[in-house]
């Protein structure tokens, strides 16, 4: 008869095999978002925890300040991203047919909250309201003058694919297409009959936004804005006293109103004797809406630490430091919740280098030098990435989901991207996800070790093609 084992050896083998278990489903307990402490729906991967979820030892190994552009390809890039931005106002006409801006409007989709179906009875008030008949109904030039969502209908109401009690847990508002920053110049093709919607052409895509949002912008209003030099925000969550807008992410770019910072005057010493020596700040313009509903410019400043002149240099380092604020931050669908979903994170990265990128990851896809990784094996992407891909330039594709190659890590190549989940099995639920939910640095398997990985297969068997900026010089 076989002897059994001591008590004690047994209760350290299950401890261990507690810990293996663990590790192999996903932790809940480290890694924690920029928020703070995971919710309970959002788990951790082996990735999350064996690669550096700091983008500053991969800037280093890329070369650190070096740039990766010459000048003379930066400029030429932030001329081509001037000539995007500023589109909407050089058009004489919307290029949307009625019958695009029509389509989704007329049969009800989705969930609203919880378990409550949209009615065909709400969608058709939204689609009589929507006034497509007589699309379009105006053209005028327009500035936003605050963060506003871009709306596939008129309405903020969401549109959910499947019950949603909780919106934090499935942030995928599909009535969504973007967040659209303070000082976007628009393009207004259609008022809705309540006077309270306007469908407009931004630069990244067309659909309706909040008329509260909007001023007009005349000629006079768009020569001053766009004759000068630009400042790109290099933080999140950065006030811009003295304004309406009470703050700017990365991806905003407004006006220098000087070409050189300026040093406020030293604040009164506290009661210590101490006196706090001012921060260099930079002076900008910022669009609000005054009475007539018109467009004007007030000043506000910031910190050189939170803005800069555009194109910033683009080097390893510096595309670093954004990605580094971005870390841990949540997912959210075309901005849902105020949060970036995979192509935010990488077109607003490059925005303030002057390197324009479409809304969409298919569309970013295509913007570069590429190179297919088609019929590949695991092992021979991988060593295409690695021989192929520049670190801090190469974005890293597969269908629905964009990522930037940061360099490799343990030999491997390593990628930053805003992910949410990994399909797995839960049950009789074959399409159930694990959800990730934030900015994270992994490799390009994402979740291989996780039992109840669907069909055993993860990113790299989905990523099709590594595309390197900069792109198109048209």
């Amino acid at each position: 008869m076989k002897s059994r084992l001591p008590l004690q050896r047994l209760a350290c083998l299950l401890l261990c095999l507690t810990v293996a278990m663990t590790a192999a489903c996903g932790s809940k307990r480290t890694v924690p978002t920029r928020e703070g402490e995971s919710p309970e729906w959002m788990g951790t991967i082996r990735d999350l925890r064996t690669f550096p979820q700091d983008l500053t030892p991969f800037a280093r190994r890329a070369g650190g300040s070096t740039p990766l552009l010459s000048e003379q390809e930066q400029q030429i890039q932030d001329a081509r991203f001037n000539r995007i931005f500023f589109g909407p106002w050089d058009m004489t006409r919307t290029s949307v047919k009625r019958r695009e801006m029509n389509a989704p409007l007329r049969k009800a989709r989705g969930y609203k909250y919880d378990n409550v179906r949209w009615t065909q009875e709400e969608w058709d008030a939204i689609a009589r309201n929507a006034d497509s008949k007589h699309f379009p109904s105006m053209q005028a030039a327009a500035i936003t003058v605050r963060y506003t969502d871009l709306r596939e209908i008129p309405t903020h109401m969401p549109r959910y694919s499947e019950p949603t009690p909780d919106p934090r847990a499935n942030p995928f508002d599909y009535n969504q297409y973007s967040l659209l920053p303070v000082g976007t110049p628009l393009l207004l093709a259609h008022r809705s009959r309540d006077g309270q919607w306007y469908y407009v052409e931004t630069p990244v895509a067309a659909g309706w936004v909040d008329a509260k949002d909007v001023a007009l912008a005349d000629e006079s209003f768009q020569s001053r804005y766009r004759r000068g030099s630009f400042a790109a925000v290099l933080n999140d969550k950065v006030r811009l006293d003295g304004t309406q807008t009470a703050y700017a992410h990365i991806g905003a770019v407004l006006p220098l109103a000087s070409s050189t910072p300026f040093t406020p005057p030293a604040p009164p010493a506290d009661g210590k004797g101490k006196v706090e020596t001012p921060t260099a700040r930079w002076a900008l313009l910022v669009p609000e809406k005054g009475p007539d509903g018109r467009a004007r410019l007030t000043q506000s400043s910031l910190s050189v630490q939170d803005a800069a002149p555009k194109p910033l240099r683009l080097t390893p380092d510096a595309v670093a430091r954004l990605g580094n604020v971005m870390m841990g931050q949540r997912y959210g669908w075309g901005g849902t919740f105020g949060n970036r979903d995979c192509s935010a994170l990488t077109r607003e990265l490059f925005t303030p280098f002057g390197i324009w990128l479409p809304r969409n990851s298919l569309a970013q896809c295509r913007t570069g030098t590429q190179f297919s990784l088609e019929g590949m094996t695991a092992k021979e992407k991988e060593r295409a990435m690695l021989e192929h891909g520049k670190p801090f330039l190469s974005l890293v594709w597969m269908s629905g989901h964009i990522m930037l190659y940061v360099g490799p890590h343990d030999g491997r190549p390593a990628i930053f991207h805003n992910a949410w989940g990994l399909r797995v099995i839960n049950g009789d639920d074959d399409n159930d996800r694990f959800v990730i939910g934030r900015a994270v640095v992994t490799s390009i398997t994402p979740g291989i070790e996780l039992p109840n990985l669907y069909r055993k297969t993860t990113f790299v068997d989905r990523i099709r093609k590594l595309s390197t900026l900069p792109g198109d010089r048209d």
